[in-house]
């Protein structure tokens, strides 16, 4: 018998309430306020689940060790445990549990494919769903904020929420700083100004163990790497990386937020990502904690609006719209975004720039010769984690000036992140990486050329590719400009851009043209960019 199995004991009789655990609700806080002994616990580990997308390893290795070692500590604090191994889906082993036990209870899911699930089951009242008091926001405050129907904007939102919970606010209600978002100050590109943080590592216990062979043997069809000592699986690991998070990192972090460098992967981000999806670390916890710390005030401030700003905001629109979800004829998806294996269709969801390119195999590891790019790819490959700006300003810019398919691209992201869940990997590649949503809750697309990159990384210097003779993002740019031109012609955002676009002469639209089909050519076989070829078109 494993070490995590022989450590569950006999479920004894006399359990009031059967309370199911969803697989990112694991925090004490999250359970109805019964005595322990009264409300048993109910935890599934299915492999219909897996079977939904190719899972980062390193994703499926957090997210089960986490709640194999939350149902022990659960256990040791008195709750009788059932812990499921399956195959079905969560309604049939549920629906199961019903008929033997009775209502059971559960937390509103946060990931649409889960509220899905056990949509009929809530219908028909054998499940019974309470109030998630994880989230720091109600469906209230986003509605009276930006109103019911898009199109909605996160600083509306956020400025409502600092103002009503009284925020980071003067004594006469204005923002401390003078500015709600004090963005401005947070994009220094890294000079090596300061010592760079070393990451904590996590001991591997004989439950993680057991977990990481279990994947490495059931799901070695699934990408990524498993690293053991990235794994804070214990609620002492998670609150040591929060504690690791607070003092090493949180007060560079606002500074140097949107930095990239091949010297470090995180640089000064707390990479809590992953534990605050799961509810390892509560929100709340977070807010208090960084309110109280003493660090320069655009680091707070940079901080606190990612946790009840972006965060919070995301979480409503994905839940309002149902996750984008459209009856509208998509231009084809592959399932899960083309990595072999059987998999279900992917969802219907909105393609406003009718992007129609497949997710080519530099998604999945193969080089492009694009240095930022294939650093971003292989970072996540490795670990499951990039920070923000590889994901937005490299991995999803440099896939929409491609033309990927926003569907295949989302599902990319939600499979090899380990921080990734439908609300909120979709709103972040669906509306703001890809644009796909058009402007329901972002103004423009977050595209860029070259001088982005050059500017808040440090690749150029050592790509194959010369940043003006062969770099070809800024043609792609232009090109993606030219191809889109009468979606964003009356865009003011766009205005700018869109004159300098007109100005250009047709030679150098066409050659933007040219290497944007060599680049997708390329790409799409899985083939490393030939700079003298490059050079040669952009001649």
């Amino acid at each position: 018998m494993s070490a995590f199995a022989s450590s569950l004991l006999d479920t004894p009789d006399g359990v009031e309430r059967w309370h199911f655990v969803t697989y990112d609700q694991l925090n004490q806080k999250l359970l109805p306020e019964i005595d322990a002994q009264s409300l048993g616990l109910i935890f599934i580990e299915t492999s219909w689940k897996a079977k939904q997308l190719p899972y980062h390893k390193q994703k499926l290795a957090l997210q089960l060790s986490n709640q194999r070692h939350f149902a022990l500590e659960m256990q040791q604090l008195g709750h009788p445990i059932r812990y499921i191994f399956g195959k079905k889906e969560y309604y049939a082993i549920l629906e199961e549990l019903t008929d033997e036990i009775g209502v059971i209870t559960v937390n509103k899911p946060a990931e649409l494919i889960l509220r899905k699930s056990i949509s009929n089951l809530t219908n028909n009242g054998k499940i019974e769903v309470l109030e998630h008091k994880g989230w720091l926001t109600t469906s209230e405050d986003f509605i009276s904020s930006v109103g019911e129907s898009p199109p909605w904007r996160m600083d509306k939102f956020y400025r409502h929420i600092r103002k009503s919970r009284n925020i980071m606010l003067d004594v006469d209600g204005k923002p401390l700083g003078g500015s709600w978002s004090l963005d401005d100050q947070n994009r220094l590109p890294w000079d090596g100004a300061v010592e760079l943080p070393k990451k904590p590592i996590f001991e591997v216990d004989e439950i993680t163990q057991e977990v990481i062979q279990m994947i490495e043997s059931k799901y070695s069809h699934h990408p990524g790497k498993i690293i053991p000592e990235n794994l804070p699986t214990s609620i002492t690991d998670a609150n040591r990386l929060w504690k690791w998070a607070k003092s090493s990192v949180m007060h560079w972090f606002g500074p140097y937020e949107d930095a990239m460098t091949q010297e470090h992967k995180t640089l000064f981000h707390t990479t809590i990502s992953s534990l605050l999806n799961l509810n390892r670390l509560m929100p709340i916890n977070l807010l208090n904690d960084t309110l109280e710390l003493d660090i320069p005030l655009n680091s707070k401030e940079g901080f606190v609006r990612q946790i009840i700003g972006w965060r919070e905001f995301v979480r409503h629109v994905h839940e309002l719209t149902e996750g984008f979800e459209t009856d509208h004829a998509p231009i084809n998806a592959r399932p899960a975004a083309g990595w072999k294996g059987e998999w279900p269709e992917p969802r219907i969801t909105p393609n406003v720039l009718e992007n129609s390119f497949q997710l080519p195999p530099t998604f999945w590891g193969e080089e492009s010769g694009m240095l930022c790019l294939d650093t971003a790819v292989s970072d996540v490959v490795e670990t499951g984690y990039a920070h923000h700006i590889p994901r937005l300003m490299v991995l999803a810019n440099i896939g929409n000036l491609l033309g990927i398919n926003p569907r295949e691209l989302t599902d990319w992201f939600w499979a090899m992140f380990t921080d990734a869940y439908d609300w909120v990997v979709e709103p972040n590649v669906l509306a703001m990486g890809t644009y796909a949503v058009g402007e329901m809750m972002t103004t423009k697309p977050y595209v860029s050329g070259t001088p982005y990159i050059k500017k808040m990384g440090d690749y150029c210097g050592d790509c194959s590719l010369h940043f003006k003779k062969s770099c070809p993002i800024s043609d792609m740019y232009w090109n993606f400009l030219e191809e889109n031109q009468d979606h964003f012609r009356n865009n003011h955002r766009m205005a700018m851009p869109m004159r300098t676009l007109a100005k250009r002469t047709q030679q150098a639209k066409d050659t933007a043209k040219e290497v944007t089909q060599y680049v997708r050519a390329q790409m799409s076989r899985g083939l490393k960019l030939d700079p003298i070829i490059l050079e040669g078109i952009k001649s």
